[in-house]
């Protein structure tokens, strides 16, 4: 058979091969080389169309469909009409080849979706590797069950030849010129997608970044290449309709998280967005420029450290969750928080550990606080941009004052302002 063919012309023969595929070995190839130069005569009959050729709708309507054509050659060369196989060992190998297509087409794409959702990048590999080994095993073991029958005896089963009429009923939905277009132009287009995506999420399941995007163009080669395999063999159907449905779960889903502003699992650091020390998913505590606030250690003006009860501009409570012995080793009660700071936590032992029968608490800061300021500094407003310094002012000699004929009297000081810090004692 002629292996320089390409495009449409190319396809044509793959399944007029595949209408063929009952005759002996020998004969099939003496028969597809008389087609193959047939079918290079006619295409040159026709102007290049996008693909450098005539289009497969052009073929079709000139030497008929595949099967119209094969059925044509059988009567030429007298070869008895195509029979399908017959017997409860083709029943049974179609409904094999079937089952084995099925798991391949749910269960595997099934873990692999529970992957891409997961919250943990290790469960998002697990689920994701376990999900790739069911794919492909059922896939090898469904063109197994073929047993070197015809891939469609799986439409000789009662379960496939409904599917396949509920396809057909889908595909008879389609205008005719919109299907041309979706062959020509849709399933190249698709074919690098679905590259895309398995090449890159392979690579970016295992947090390799920076070959994400080598292993997308990889991807793309390798699925047109299969794409290609696919028209010739139909075995590698079973392989390529489960990886259609990952693509299919996959592609919405980045969608989704590229709408919301975050990035997906299968694209990013996972500890970017899904590790602990992210405050933005802490649902109680406090930040500062961002940082989370774990405790707090008060100081007075002499650089003595001191016991307060912060409250807000509203008198509620600024509360953590506590860090004490207590807390880590589950004697508190759920929800528990204080005001109270510094809060105690577990002073750790020598080697750094500690136990819960051996734990024990401190408050003492784990810092040295830097000096206050010797005077408190205030802004002196300037009557204008100048250079030159604020000369100071003359000391002059104090007024001569005479002593009190009587006792000054006391004043009662003004109440000043409750503080919101309440030293404890």
């Amino acid at each position: 058979m002629n292996s320089t063919l390409t495009g449409a012309v190319a396809i044509y023969l793959a399944q007029v091969r595949a209408e063929l595929s009952d005759l002996p070995p020998g004969e099939l190839e003496d028969v597809l080389d008389d087609v193959s130069g047939h079918l290079t005569e006619v295409a040159a009959e026709f102007e290049p169309g996008p693909e450098g050729g005539p289009t497969l709708a052009a073929l079709q309507e000139r030497l008929g469909t595949p099967q119209q054509y094969a059925d044509e050659l059988r009567t030429a060369a007298g070869y008895p009409p195509r029979t399908k196989p017959v017997g409860v060992a083709h029943l049974d190998a179609g409904w094999k080849a079937l089952r084995w297509g099925l798991i391949a087409a749910t269960v595997g794409p099934f873990f692999i979706a529970i992957g891409i959702f997961a919250w943990q990048q290790d469960a998002t590999v697990f689920f994701g590797l376990l999900g790739i080994a069911v794919l492909f095993a059922a896939a090898y073991l469904g063109v197994r069950a073929l047993h070197g029958y015809d891939p469609r005896i799986v439409l000789d089963t009662p379960r496939g030849a409904q599917g396949a009429t509920a396809i057909r009923g889908l595909i008879d939905q389609i205008p005719p010129n919109a299907r041309a277009e979706l062959t020509s132009i849709g399933q190249p287009v698709w074919w690098v997608v679905r590259g895309v995506i398995g090449g890159g999420g392979f690579f970016a399941l295992f947090g390799a970044a920076s070959v994400t995007v080598v292993g997308a163009i990889a991807g793309a080669a390798v699925s047109i290449w299969v794409g290609r395999k696919t028209q010739r063999d139909r075995r590698w159907l079973w392989y390529v309709v489960p990886l259609n449905v990952v693509t299919a779960v996959a592609v919405p889903a980045f969608l989704a998280a590229a709408y919301v502003g975050t990035s997906f699992s299968l694209f990013g650091n996972y500890n970017d967005y899904r590790g602990t020390n992210n405050t933005s998913y802490a649902p109680n505590g406090l930040r500062l420029d961002g940082n989370r606030v774990t405790n707090i250690y008060p100081f007075d003006a002499q650089g003595k450290q001191v016991d307060v009860r912060l409250y807000d501009q509203d008198g509620n409570p600024i509360s953590l969750e506590p860090q004490d012995c207590a807390a880590n080793y589950g004697s508190n009660q759920p929800g528990t928080t204080s005001n109270l700071f510094p809060q105690a936590v577990v002073s750790p032992d020598e080697d750094g550990y500690a136990d819960p029968e051996n734990c024990k608490d401190t408050t003492k800061a784990p810092f040295v606080p830097p000096p206050a300021p010797a005077t408190r500094t205030t802004s002196t407003p300037s009557n204008g941009p100048t250079d030159k310094p604020t000369p100071a002012p003359t000391p002059t000699a104090p007024p001569s004052v005479k002593p009190p004929t009587t006792a000054p009297t006391a004043k009662v000081p003004t109440p000043g302002v409750t503080l919101t810090v309440e030293p404890t004692r």
